[in-house]
C-alpha cells in the first residue's frame, strides 16, 4: 500500500470536508502528530483508524485507500453520486445506528 497517496487523498479529502487536521484527529481519537504522519505517508494506517476517519468524513475507505477508485472519481467528479460510495455510507450509517 502507498501510504504516501492514501495520506494525501485523506488530506484532499479532510479540506474538501472543511475540517482541519486538529479536529479530525481529536474526532478520532489520535494525536495530531499521528494525524499529521498518517497524512505525509510517514506512518501506516490501521483499519481501525481508517474506519473512524471513513466516518467522520463521510466516505468509504476505498475513497482514500483504493487507488484505480479514487483516481476515476477525480476524472468523473461532476458525474454526481457514485452508487458504490452511497451504499458504502449507508451502511456505515446502518452499522452507527
Amino acid at each position: 500500500m502507498d501510504y504516501k497517496a492514501v495520506g494525501a487523498r485523506i488530506k484532499q479529502l479532510r479540506i474538501r470536508q472543511g475540517i482541519n487536521q486538529t479536529e479530525l484527529a481529536r474526532a478520532i481519537g489520535v494525536s495530531q502528530t499521528h494525524m499529521s504522519n498518517i497524512e505525509n505517508g510517514n506512518s501506516g494506517i490501521s483499519l481501525g483508524t481508517a474506519v473512524k476517519i471513513s466516518r467522520k468524513l463521510g466516505c468509504s475507505i476505498d475513497s482514500f485507500a483504493d487507488e484505480e477508485k479514487y483516481d476515476s472519481k477525480q476524472k468523473k467528479a461532476d458525474d454526481g453520486i457514485n452508487i458504490d460510495d452511497l451504499i458504502a455510507a449507508l451502511r456505515l450509517i446502518r452499522l452507527g445506528e
